[in-house]
Parts: C-alpha cells; sequence; structure tokens
C-alpha cells in the first residue's frame, strides 16, 4: 500500500445524525447589515427540513469573517416570530435614543434599565441592568436580535443567548460627535429609515454649528471647576468623571474645565478628593441627587458641604443620558451648561434645582 493511501481515512460514514451544512458566500458589508441577519435568522428559523436531522447548520464565510449559526429545531430551543418583523432587544442607552429619533422604535421588545430617553420607551420591558444581564430576561421577549456597544455583561449571558440562536450585535459607541453622528447614519439604514437620519442629522449639525459660534463669548479667563457626580449603580457608590470623555467636552465648549485632573473613566468619589478638587459648580446626574432629593440634602454627602459649589447653592442636576455619549440634545445640553456657568454672558433661563 502507497503512503498515500495509507493516509486515506479507512470506511467513512456519515452518522445518520450528522449536521448538514448549507455554505452561503456573502461579502462582508451585506453581513454587517442588521436586517440581513435577522432575515437570515427569520428565514432559518421557519425552515422545516424534509430529512431526519435535529438541526441545521449556516456557515457563512467572506475573506474577513466566517460566521457558524446553529439553529435547533428542538421546540422552545429558540425564539421565532410569525410577522418576519425584527424583534430587538438593546441594551445601550445611546442606540435606543437614536432608535426612537429615527422613528425606528417598532422593532424593540426589550431595552436595559438604564435606558429611559425618550419616556415613551419606559413602557418597553426592561431586561435589567446592562452589566448584569440574565439570559432568562433577554430570551423571555422573544427577539431576533440584540444590539450592544460593548458596554455589557456579563458575556457568560451573551454565549447563552447565542447558544439559543439570538444574535449579538456590537455597534461601537461614538466616542465623538462625528462618529455619534456616523453611527445614527448607520442605524438609519439597517432599519431602513434613511431619511428620518438625515433630518435628524441636519438638525443636530445645524445645532452644532450654532453653538461653536457662541463658544467664544463663554471662553473667560478664569473658568469654572467643574465636578460631575454620578452614582455608579453596579458598584452603588458614588463616582466623579474624569476628563476625556463627552461629558468633559461638553464642560469644556460650554466654558468650564473639570475639577478632576486626571485622564479617562471615573474615580471613586470621597471627601479628600472632593476638597482637593475644590469645585465651583457640581452637576450631580439624576439616580444620585435623587437620592438625597434636594440641593440642600445633597450637601450633607460627606465632603461636599465645604466646596465652594455648596457655600454658592451652585448644585445642579442632570440626566445621564444628557452627558454620558453625544447625541442630538448634546447642543442644548451645552447651551444649559453655559447658562448654568456664565449666566451673565448667556440668556439661558435655567437655575439650580429649587430645595426641597
Amino acid at each position: 500500500m502507497s503512503r498515500r493511501e495509507s493516509r486515506r481515512p479507512r470506511n467513512k460514514r456519515v452518522a445518520a445524525n450528522a449536521l448538514p451544512v448549507v455554505r452561503v458566500t456573502l461579502p462582508w458589508h451585506v453581513l454587517s447589515d442588521i436586517t440581513t441577519v435577522h432575515t437570515l435568522h427569520h428565514a432559518f428559523m421557519s425552515f422545516r427540513s424534509p430529512l431526519p436531522f435535529p438541526s441545521i447548520a449556516l456557515r457563512v464565510r467572506s475573506s474577513l469573517l466566517t460566521v457558524a449559526l446553529l439553529v435547533p429545531f428542538a421546540a422552545g430551543c429558540a425564539p421565532n416570530t410569525d410577522s418576519g418583523k425584527p424583534r430587538v432587544v438593546s441594551v445601550s442607552k445611546q442606540i435606543n435614543e437614536f432608535i426612537y429619533a429615527i422613528g425606528a422604535e417598532d422593532v424593540l421588545v426589550g431595552r436595559d434599565l438604564t435606558s429611559i430617553y425618550p419616556p415613551q420607551i419606559k413602557q418597553v420591558p426592561s431586561v435589567g441592568y446592562h452589566r448584569a444581564l440574565s439570559a432568562e430576561g433577554i430570551i423571555s421577549t422573544k427577539p431576533t436580535l440584540l444590539i450592544t456597544d460593548g458596554n455589557v455583561g456579563p458575556e457568560p449571558v451573551l454565549e447563552q443567548v447565542r447558544k439559543v440562536g439570538i444574535p449579538v450585535v456590537t455597534l461601537a459607541p461614538g466616542g465623538t460627535v462625528d462618529s455619534a453622528q456616523a453611527l445614527l447614519t448607520k442605524l438609519g439604514q439597517q432599519f431602513h429609515r434613511e431619511r428620518a437620519a438625515d433630518s435628524v442629522l441636519a438638525s443636530w449639525r445645524s445645532g452644532m454649528d450654532s453653538l461653536w459660534r457662541d463658544t467664544v463669548k463663554w471662553s473667560t479667563p478664569k473658568r469654572p471647576r467643574v465636578m460631575i457626580i454620578h452614582f455608579g449603580q453596579m458598584i452603588n457608590n458614588y463616582l466623579a468623571l474624569k476628563r476625556g470623555g463627552p461629558a468633559d467636552a461638553m464642560l469644556h465648549w460650554a466654558g468650564a474645565e473639570n475639577a478632576i485632573d486626571s485622564v479617562g473613566g471615573m474615580a471613586r468619589l470621597s471627601p479628600e478628593l472632593i476638597a482637593r478638587a475644590a469645585p465651583d459648580v457640581i452637576i450631580a446626574t439624576d439616580v444620585g441627587f435623587d437620592r438625597y432629593g434636594s440641593v440642600e440634602k445633597f450637601k450633607t454627602l460627606p465632603g461636599v458641604a465645604l466646596t465652594p459649589a455648596a457655600e454658592s447653592n451652585r448644585i445642579y442636576r442632570v440626566d445621564e443620558q444628557e452627558i454620558m455619549y453625544f447625541g442630538p440634545r448634546t447642543p442644548a445640553v451645552v447651551r444649559k451648561f453655559a447658562g448654568w456657568f456664565h449666566p451673565t454672558e448667556t440668556a439661558a433661563t435655567s437655575k439650580p434645582v429649587a430645595p426641597h
């Protein structure tokens, strides 16, 4: 027997329950389309094989990506939809706000706990905090797609969701105004709301152009030092936003500077940190502020009472979703900040939260 013949497998048989494979070659730009992913998923969920196989696999190959989607046929193992319409669970505040902005909210069947804007999104069932999700909560909504911005967990939950045949798509959040606008454009394309997205973008860009013209009058030689205090629901503690993120950029555009000198992420709040920062203004996000309920009560947070901000009652409440990412509301948020920081240079009418 030749060496080549010895390498050939002997008595190679196909098991009766072997997994049939359908290979489809698609370019990457098609695979990146959310609607296409949904359509492929729905097509295979609706398919009934005449063969005695329990499962069917779809392998999609391109020069950049190989995807393997296993769709079990067993009843109840994977969600299904009779209408053929996408059923989306989105666990990103920014993406959810954008979906509503372009009028595509009818695809949403689930959201994360922190997605509370616009107010009507609260009518959509919550699947939990985006960093502490449960597979059961997601699967119970019978979605055909789970969208995240990458800030999501725990990873084993995502694996469980994938195993029952629900595609998980991660869309990078817009860390700059330009990239945030590109994200909105992409969502418009994916959900076939291009014209609506173009309209939102036109208004957003106009607002930013107007904002740039007004930033000159807010650029005073002595910029107020501002501390943004955020309540971390995952760790159940107060944090201060550092420099380098969207909120920091908004402070700068409004003619202020971040009282926290370090860059990147958030710092755990302490009386020592607050005293060292000595902020002229404090902005507290909604969840953290509402735990106290008023400016006077918020001053009892250890370290706050001795700050210049507390002495002058310059403590303000802001919705978390206004500052954690860039969006169509960004121009209005920056103008609100400017009204707080430079009341004599702007006609903004926003005032500190009245003590209760």
